[in-house]
């Protein structure tokens, strides 16, 4: 089966699972707004912190701290702001974002930066139209790269080139959709972890844990 195919068959099948419902659920708190724009923005990086495993709140203040550097920009600032990165044009609102350190560690420490859960955060804001990286993005890339034998400069993903490597990837295996794109990325590594609890629904799930038990 053709990438694009298996892609498109991967995404109408995750509509109905538990990844499904959580998905949704995100998009919820994306679509409604408390009285300020930090308070949004925190309770948003809560959730998909939460469903997604980013682990931000194992730092001291990460959350806090990566609230109020995004809080400071509308949502429609940063749509603008991810569309021209998209496009292969400089941001130097993403640029911060991206580069600047959050939260503290045991010894007060600032060690980490945030990609995986800022680019989760744009992928929800701008309508799932732009690249997620996170730790099965980045063992998922390379597999796909060599399976379906695509031309890329990029042969394996980092912080600093996930942006253009994904967007390529995006073009050259004629998926054109991130949401298609990171659906068969995540999807792709969750069947080779045999890790099932997300990408059936909880019927079929517990259904196929009663038959195995």
């Amino acid at each position: 089966m053709e990438l694009k195919q298996l892609s498109n068959q991967i995404y109408y099948n995750l509509k109905l699972s538990q990844y499904g419902k959580e998905k949704e659920f995100i998009t919820k708190c994306f679509q409604n707004h408390l009285e300020n724009q930090f308070y949004t923005v925190k309770l948003r990086l809560h959730v998909i912190d939460s469903l997604y495993s980013t682990q931000m709140n194992k730092r001291y203040y990460g959350i806090e701290e990566l609230a109020e550097s995004i809080a400071q920009y509308s949502d429609e600032i940063l749509i603008e702001e991810a569309q021209k990165v998209l496009i292969g044009k400089y941001s130097e609102i993403l640029e911060a974002l991206f580069s600047n350190k959050y939260g503290y560690n045991s010894i007060a420490q600032k060690q980490k930066k945030a990609v995986s859960l800022i680019s989760k955060y744009l992928y929800f804001l701008t309508d799932y139209q732009f690249p997620i990286y996170d730790s099965l993005v980045k063992i998922a890339y390379p597999k796909v790269i060599l399976q379906y034998n695509l031309k890329t400069e990029y042969l394996k993903i980092t912080d600093a080139n996930f942006l253009k490597a994904l967007s390529h990837l995006n073009e050259v295996s004629g998926i054109n959709n991130f949401e298609k794109l990171d659906n068969y990325l995540w999807y792709s590594q969750k069947v080779a972890n045999k890790s099932y609890s997300l990408i059936y629904s909880k019927e079929d799930h517990l259904s196929m844990i009663r038959i195995k038990n």
